[in-house]
């Protein structure tokens, strides 16, 4: 295999500089990377067997290293990335490590491995797995450099350990778009954080011009927009006033005061009346077990569903066990419906269908019956969405006809369980499969789709195999397979939620690589709509190729930094939550001033008293802090503690007040 003219320019111009490429999904940023490493191993000649090393070459570029660092954000991604390295590199070995997977040997050239399983892996006090032993460090999709991503710790653990030493490790950056920001300031700002977090000192992204020229076609341009013959269901939160962090506040809120819409004020009630229909039978059977509590004070919306399975299992009696295993299903249709801001209300019923949610037992209380017949009389109303889905099927088999034994389509989603329920419709779907649809699910391994309904390992690269060998040709997906997954037979795609950012819009129409594939937006948020977001996209790339990474930090940001430390210093001066639960609270002070916290591998010494070195770095400091203890877990809370105490007397002066 060769570079295309537009490859070899950007790994030409990469050097033995730390830098971020940018380049379309499906344009060959693996090969780019491929190509790096295998320069990278050439200059210091190190071959299996045959171990020699260009002392020049590695003074030259700074590095000392061996061995090259592949971090990839997914398990799947990384067994796909190793294959591509090793047809690239030949003769070098390639080792994996993600989760559960055994330990590599310490002969390797090349490491494919997951950021935490990576970080892991250097708890180990492995030599084979400290920064000495690698010359590079490639970041595949690093715009998840951010906040406490595995990906910022690590980068920030490079950082560290160059401080204290005369070489380097050489940093790539890789993604389609580098940023979830979407103001022209904000893009510039995210810009100059990854760049400070990587020590960036270039930037490359090849032309459109260059892209052509080498056959890549952008697919941007034939996006399409369905007509809808549908709208959202009156009475839903407006787009502007929804808040991500406050979604179950707002829609508790909205149950008190009686502003929900009819749809989830239905699914609400029914869980309501299924939760008293429990509390009754355990008076009336004067029940020895642990008693039911309603979870829906649990911001964690998941937990409400986990909570009727835990206690489905523990229970014997076939009452008890009907009643929780009807509540875990309206706990996840009354998720699902917080989740979409009320919006999805034919999805949630399909699930309702697929799950049995409307069969009722004899000894169903009245009330219970009558509200569980409510919700089913939606199934055949002509419910204000009861055309999306009909809208999706259609447009599927209009693609099928057209594109005939070639057809291989993706639906995108946001949510796991709409994955699941979508792809057991168009099954079910009597004209989808009269014309040869058969659809699979794809979602993040060891995952679930509820807790009666979990992802097993290889359930994703089984379903993506069948993909390309025609056995299903229609997959239905979460953002698992935006990022990296290879699937060229892909020639339709339909994104069924709305699009977030420009991340999701390269990622998601970029699996779509031929000329002729047909690209398809269902549904368009208000305030981003697609003609919005192509600006956006736009805007980032003239940012990208004026941008030059700061020979500092500018002002305004070393004042956003003084501003976070100045409102997070209260955490600090709480002694009392500081004594009794340091970790927590240095974890917490981490996030409000955006700050990495990387935790040394924790030893136990001859005299069985654990040693632990917590690392707390931020933008303008980096506080390292030791601690002892007869468990691990001393060790690190008095490690915390330390830090914490340093960052109170740094900060008391600056920011008390008086």
């Amino acid at each position: 295999m060769e570079l295309r003219p537009y490859q070899k320019k950007v790994v030409d111009a990469i050097g033995c500089e730390n830098a971020i490429v940018k380049m379309p999904t499906g344009s060959g940023k693996t090969f780019v990377a491929a190509e790096f490493v295998l320069r990278g191993l050439q200059s210091v000649r190190i071959i299996k067997g045959n171990e020699t090393e260009d002392p020049t070459k590695a003074d030259i570029q700074g590095r000392n290293g061996t061995a090259a660092l592949f971090l990839v954000p997914t398990c799947d991604l990384a067994s796909q990335q190793k294959r591509a390295l090793k047809k690239w590199v030949g003769n070098y070995v390639v080792a994996e490590y993600f989760g559960r997977r055994a330990i590599p040997e310490s002969s390797f050239d090349v490491l494919v491995s997951t950021p935490q399983a990576f970080l892991t892996l250097q708890q180990r006090k492995n030599q084979w797995f400290s920064w000495p032993n690698f010359f590079a460090v490639v970041f595949d999709e690093v715009h998840h450099v951010l906040k406490d991503h595995p990906y910022r710790i690590i980068a920030h653990s490079i950082k560290a350990w160059e401080s204290k030493q005369n070489h380097r490790v050489q940093v790539l950056g890789l993604s389609a778009s580098l940023t979830y920001a979407v103001g022209h300031r904000e893009v510039e700002q995210a810009l100059a954080n990854l760049c400070h977090d990587l020590q960036v000192t270039k930037m490359i992204s090849p032309s459109e011009v260059e892209l052509r020229k080498s056959g890549y076609v952008p697919q941007d341009d034939n996006i399409e927009t369905m007509k809808k013959p549908w709208d959202v269901p009156d009475g839903v939160i407006p787009e502007n006033d929804r808040r991500p962090h406050m979604m179950h506040a707002q829609f508790m809120a909205r149950i008190e005061s009686k502003k929900t819409t009819v749809f989830a004020k239905k699914i609400y009630q029914v869980v309501k009346a299924i939760e008293h229909e429990i509390k009754l039978y355990e008076a009336q059977s004067d029940c020895k077990d642990e008693l039911f509590k309603s979870p829906l004070r649990e911001i964690k919306l998941a937990k409400w569903e986990d909570h009727a399975y835990r206690m489905k299992v523990r229970h014997c009696s076939g009452t008890m066990q009907s009643l929780l295993e009807l509540l875990e299903t309206y706990y996840v249709a009354l998720r699902m419906v917080v989740q979409s801001w009320e919006e999805e209300e034919q999805v949630v019923l399909q699930w309702l269908i697929i799950r049995h949610g409307f069969h009722k037992e004899g000894w169903f209380s009245p009330k219970l019956v009558c509200l569980l017949n409510g919700v089913e009389r939606l199934c055949t109303c002509s419910s204000v969405q009861s055309e999306k889905l009909e809208s999706l099927a259609a447009n599927l088999i209009e693609k099928r006809k057209r594109k005939g034994v070639s057809f291989r389509g993706i639906v995108f989603v946001q949510q796991r369980i709409s994955a699941y329920v979508l792809s057991q419709y168009l099954n079910g779907h009597g004209t989808c499969r009269s014309h040869g649809l058969h659809a699979g699910y794809v979602a993040a391994r060891n995952s679930r789709i509820t807790p009666s309904i979990k992802v097993r390992p290889g359930d994703a690269a089984k379903c993506v195999a069948d993909f390309r060998d025609g056995t299903i040709n229609l997959i239905v997906a979460t953002a698992v397979i935006e990022e990296g997954f290879d699937v060229p037979e892909a020639n339709v795609v339909i994104s069924y939620d709305y699009v977030k950012d420009t991340v999701e819009l390269a990622q998601r129409f970029g699996r779509a690589r031929q000329t002729t594939s047909s690209l398809t937006l269902m549904s368009e948020r208000k305030d981003r709509p697609l003609s919005a977001l192509k600006d956006v996209k736009m805007r980032q790339e003239s940012i990208i190729k004026e941008f030059k990474p700061p020979k500092k930090v500018s002002l305004a940001r070393q004042q956003s930094q003084i501003d976070r430390e100045r409102a997070a210093f209260s955490v600090l001066g709480d002694m009392n939550r500081c004594e009794r639960s340091p970790l927590e609270v240095l974890n917490m002070y981490a996030s409000k001033t955006k700050a990495a916290i990387n935790t040394s591998p924790i030893e136990s010494g001859p005299d069985k008293v654990f040693c632990c070195k917590i690392s707390y770095s931020s933008l303008f400091r980096t506080v390292d802090g030791t601690g002892e203890g007869t468990t691990k877990q001393q060790a690190k809370n008095q490690a915390a503690k330390n830090i914490l105490d340093q960052l109170r007397e740094m900060d008391m002066a600056k920011y008390q007040t008086k």
